[in-house]
């Protein structure tokens, strides 16, 4: 039941995910529909990406959606600049902002609308038929059970999420993340044997400096998680532990101590009387 006393049937959002799919939109507050002030009419500036699937497990329904990502500068107060806004938020912010979902449609003229009485509260059970129009992100959950979106998958998506298709728009490929995970790790892998491969980029060329280029953004993609499970107590504060971590993330062995070594480095030239740098650098 949402702050509103109504409870949207699962049924009712899985008949309509096709229309969600094909026309929907993932907004800030439903503004692009609702209008800010609300009544003022459709924004469409605050359209800030596109549903891309929608699964079921069990009474909850789970979309995964994909934020726009700009090809250029966006103009001031554009769609562009409302999806960095919000992704700036979720990535760059820490600790990251908190997004709840809420649904926003319409009943079909046929809909069915039950009144049940719950622990002495009316509350209407919305049956459907529905139009669901789009997912809107929210500073408060008008439903209290919602936790908030993640940058992970999770739910119905948690254990089935694949690599995708990379997509080519004009001159730019755009190549989902663990797409370009598992080619950074094979990157990694051709390391190997190789005595150069983790030496200073400045002292490279040729195909030496482009594999150390590679164990960069491997580096940049990987280090944030181990760090966030050290700061949330997920990862163990050893050499052993962090180093696992790595690995867990496709990192190769060899590869990962050298990670494993280096954030521990940073994380101490941040804290200058040890604590949790200490613990990462400490003997397992």
């Amino acid at each position: 039941m949402d702050r509103e006393g109504e409870d949207i049937a699962a049924d009712a959002l899985w008949a309509s995910r096709d229309l969600f799919l094909r026309q929907g939109n993932i907004d800030v507050n439903h503004w692009s529909w609702l209008g800010n002030p609300p009544g003022t009419g459709m924004r469409p500036e605050y359209v800030i990406g596109l549903p891309l699937e929608v699964r079921r497990q069990g009474p909850s329904i789970f979309v995964k959606a994909e934020l726009f990502s700009n090809l250029a500068p966006p103009p001031p107060g554009s769609s562009g600049e409302w999806a960095d806004r919000v992704w700036h938020s979720l990535t760059q912010m820490t600790p990251p902002m908190r997004w709840f979902p809420s649904v926003f449609g319409k009943l079909a003229p046929n809909a069915t609308v039950e009144v049940e009485l719950r622990d002495g509260k009316r509350v209407r059970v919305l049956k459907g038929p529905i139009e669901w129009y789009s997912v809107g992100l929210a500073q408060r959950a008008q439903n209290p059970a919602l936790p908030p979106v993640s940058l992970e998958p999770m739910g119905a998506f948690a254990k089935a999420e694949g690599a995708g298709d990379v997509r080519v728009m004009g001159q730019v490929a755009v190549v989902p993340y663990r797409t370009l995970a598992k080619a950074l790790t094979q990157a990694a892998l051709l390391t190997a044997g190789d005595p150069q491969a983790l030496d200073a980029k400045a002292g490279l060329s040729g195909v030496p400096a482009l594999r150390r280029e590679s164990l960069e953004a491997l580096y940049r993609q990987t280090a944030p998680k181990v760090l966030r499970g050290l700061l949330t107590g997920r990862v163990e504060g050893s050499l052993k532990g962090v180093m696992k971590a790595f690995l867990r993330l496709g990192v190769p062995e060899r590869v990962a101590k050298r990670f494993t070594t280096r954030l521990g480095e940073e994380i101490l030239a941040l804290t200058p009387k040890g604590g949790q740098g200490e613990s990462v650098r400490r003997k397992p």
